[in-house]
């Protein structure tokens, strides 16, 4: 009986030591356990919130513009890119409705009067190795030019010629030929020297450009803008056909109902004018490669930029804030803006001409989004 009652307290005394240690050794563990799952899920959450919130500063401004676009059926390609930072770039729409082919980033585009600031570029480029002074007479290059004396380059780069529109054809044209036209349409030029916005201004600074240089201005832009600024997606002439990936214009598109696509008078008779072809993306390097003087100077850049009559500086417009120009062929509409303080560029194509509301309305409203 004795070895039963000191076997029962053996027991009772083993059971009282024991049950403490091994439920603390469970408690420790549970806590562990607790703490190291808080630890993991604690980390995930961080990691969580810094996804979300990069998300939420990368993506606000970027659902912003695609919404709208979208809300607005647009029909075309745009790129909105502020510091180095590409905000969106997305094609809508279609570039073939009759072979249902969508716009993508990179689709090219005739760019129209855009062109317009590569031609002043060039010449910027001439005036810095001293081979011309926009202060020259037409005549020095074009000596059978009527008036031509009295006529200077910056009168033609600034639209103050007072010269008569040469019409723009849809067959090929040598620049002497074309340059033979526009003499011979302004065989009763005399000077006036007021604002008057007209293509032909630039298709002779183009053939300038050929005269001073010694090549013809295609070869000109490709070796000192395209190649010297590394701008990769854009051409000259009639090589855009040469292309796949192109926008054919329209007048309107409409929840994908349009008529046939327009024709685009031949690049040869754009000369200068409408006869640059790029995807957004080559526009917007060129933008950059002009505010960050890699095809000139600063102080050149300072004379480029200086608005005169209208805001128009040399080859696009300058309104304070902001610069832009804007280019329309048949059925096709491009806009072009701008910061050089922000670094903040917009460029829109549609290939829905009269599409509501305008490529102007639309950068306006992009530029306004993205700097808020």
């Amino acid at each position: 009986m004795k070895k039963i009652y000191l076997l029962l307290v053996l027991s009772i005394i083993t059971a009282i030591i024991y049950f403490p240690l091994s439920s603390l050794s469970s408690i420790h563990r549970a806590f562990s356990n607790e703490r190291n799952n808080y630890s993991s899920e604690q980390t995930n959450a961080n990691k969580s919130d810094s996804v979300s919130i990069n998300n939420k500063i990368g993506n606000k401004n970027s659902d912003e513009v695609d919404q709208y676009l979208q809300q607005i059926h647009f029909n075309g390609v745009v790129l909105v890119k502020k510091r180095g930072t590409t905000i969106l770039m997305k094609g809508y729409g279609y570039r073939d409705l009759e072979n249902n082919l969508p716009n993508t980033t990179g689709t090219y585009y005739p760019i129209g009067s855009i062109s317009k600031f590569f031609v002043s570029t060039s010449l910027m480029q001439l005036h810095e190795r001293g081979l011309i002074s926009f202060n020259d007479p037409i005549s020095k290059y074009i000596p059978n030019f009527p008036n031509g004396s009295k006529l200077t380059l910056f009168h033609l780069i600034s639209h103050t010629s007072g010269i008569k529109a040469q019409k723009e054809l849809n067959k090929t044209v040598s620049s002497t030929d074309l340059m033979n036209k526009i003499v011979k349409t302004n065989r009763h030029y005399k000077p006036v020297f007021k604002w008057d916005y007209n293509d032909t201004n630039y298709m002779i600074l183009a053939y300038v450009v050929e005269k001073v240089s010694g090549m013809s201005y295609g070869e000109y832009v490709n070796k000192h803008i395209f190649e010297h600024g590394n701008i990769n997606e854009i051409g000259q002439g009639n090589n855009f056909y040469k292309n796949e990936n192109i926008a054919k214009g329209y007048h309107l598109i409409q929840y994908t109902i349009a008529t046939n696509p327009l024709r685009i008078p031949n690049f040869s008779y754009l000369l200068g004018c409408g006869d640059i072809y790029s995807t957004v993306t080559g526009i917007q390097k060129m933008d950059e490669a002009i505010i960050s003087n890699k095809l000139f100077s600063k102080t050149s850049f300072s004379q480029f930029a200086k608005p005169y009559q209208h805001h128009y500086a040399y080859g696009f417009y300058n309104e304070g804030k902001y610069l832009y120009n804007h280019g329309v062929v048949p059925g096709i509409d491009c806009m072009n803006v701008f910061d050089p303080v922000s670094k903040t560029y917009v460029v829109v194509f549609t290939n829905s001409q009269k599409m509501q509301p305008t490529t102007f309305d639309i950068a306006m409203k992009l530029l306004k989004t993205v700097n808020n």
